[in-house]
């Protein structure tokens, strides 16, 4: 199709008439179609008026032959049209046509409450439905359903061109919780795009995806993103990619299973009244936290990162019920409370390093962070030292959040005004 290219309305009755006389000049339709360079299905498609116009080129072309005559053609002409927007018109009413019957596929789409049944998430009953939004307009997607899973088969369109996927839904999923912390995980730290999956460093949180995936009978990759400007870890991956950025890396540990990703995604829709059904919350917001979580030991505090407005309303509202939300300051929800979390949280934690730093936030047991660790050997080694000096040495602004808490788990002490510092002979 040519842009611009000029369409004519005939009057019926002409153009069926000169298509007619077309095939009876050259005796059939596959003949004619050698002379009009256009396939034979058109010419008798213009001849039973299936097409309700005609380009004015094959017209032109009609009158060299004589078809028909100038006159004749202008006394029939109904009206004049552009092609691109003949074609147009019909894509935008075919996409309009499609996005209403998407939409109402999509609200046939089950409610949590109809796929949470006794502790568990029936998959099977959401996907039923979801086949029929993943198979509208043009792909073919085949089950076959197996005891404890389903298996799909389907075509489709990637960068590389089209590609064949076969993939693994399980019927249910128990509601413990594992995967109540997977899904914490997943909401902060999730492989992205149609991957389901989880990206991190921490070979703890690669181990326990690995195997849930594998549990959930996904076939696993690994990809590993880094930065040209650090040298590779030691871990094991599939494939690599290089990322622009100054330093850094990354694992994502995920199995390519768009629908299984759909169904997540589907979940955080719903995040809200999937909360308010389960009992037990706390092992989703320790996945939260092992994904997006850190410890401020400045200003003595856990934090859960996040700047998705919905989901701080979802998060506030909750962690306020465990007590566990005092104010958002614009990147982060912030708890003071380390009781309640150490009593509520801790215990569904995977992540080594937050659990040490935690560990040593709540009882100053477990090893000392590196700026603590800093600020206590440089008392054990120069006693009888202020904020100031201490500070000064260790070419640091100020240390007085870290004397403040190796104070208070009594690894330090002071004396005399201004405070000089020295350790505690019992630790």
């Amino acid at each position: 199709m040519k842009k611009g290219e000029i369409m004519f309305k005939l009057k019926p009755s002409f153009q069926k008439k000169v298509f007619e006389d077309v095939i009876r000049k050259y005796g059939s339709s596959i003949n004619a179609s050698k002379y009009l360079q256009i396939p034979a299905s058109s010419i008798r498609g213009y001849k039973n008026l299936y097409f309700d116009s005609v380009p004015k080129n094959l017209l032109g072309h009609l009158i060299r032959l004589n078809i028909i005559n100038q006159f004749k053609l202008t006394k029939n002409i109904l009206l004049t049209l552009d092609k691109a927007e003949i074609i147009k018109k019909s894509l935008d009413s075919g996409r309009e046509k499609r996005i209403k019957e998407l939409l109402r596929l999509k609200e046939e789409i089950p409610s949590l409450q109809e796929i949470i049944k006794s502790d568990k998430i029936d998959v099977s009953t959401w996907l039923n439905k979801y086949l029929l939004v993943a198979s509208s307009g043009f792909r073919k997607i085949s089950l076959k359903e197996k005891e404890s899973y389903f298996s799909l088969k389907y075509k489709n369109f990637t960068r590389h061109g089209f590609k064949n996927f076969e993939i693994k839904i399980p019927k249910i999923f128990e509601l413990n919780e594992e995967f109540l912390y997977f899904l914490g995980l997943w909401c902060g730290d999730r492989s992205g795009g149609k991957r389901f999956g989880i990206c991190n460093q921490n070979k703890k949180i690669i181990k326990f995806t690995e195997k849930f995936l594998r549990k959930n009978y996904q076939k696993v990759e690994k990809i590993l993103y880094l930065s040209k400007k650090i040298e590779e870890p030691t871990i094991k991956y599939d494939k690599k990619f290089y990322i622009n950025k100054e330093k850094g890396w990354v694992l994502s540990t995920h199995s390519n299973n768009g629908f299984l990703a759909s169904f997540f995604y589907y979940l955080q829709e719903n995040l809200n009244e999937f909360l308010g059904s389960i009992k037990n919350k706390y092992p989703f917001f320790a996945g939260l936290f092992d994904a997006e979580g850190n410890v401020s030991l400045y200003n003595k505090s856990l934090r859960w990162a996040c700047k998705n407005e919905e989901l701080i309303k979802i998060y506030s509202k909750y962690l306020k019920e465990m007590g566990l939300y005092d104010r958002y300051d614009g990147c982060c929800l912030i708890s003071y409370n380390k009781e309640a979390f150490y009593r509520k949280i801790f215990r569904y934690l995977k992540h080594n390093n937050k659990i040490e730093l935690v560990s040593f936030f709540y009882s100053g047991k477990g090893n000392l962070p590196k700026n603590h660790k800093l600020v206590f050997s440089y008392i054990k080694k120069n006693p009888n030292r202020t904020a100031e000096e201490i500070a000064k040495a260790l070419k640091k602004n100020k240390v007085y959040s870290e004397l403040s808490l190796l104070k208070e788990f009594d690894f330090i002490f002071y004396e005399g005004y201004p405070h000089k510092y020295k350790l505690n002979d019992g630790k």
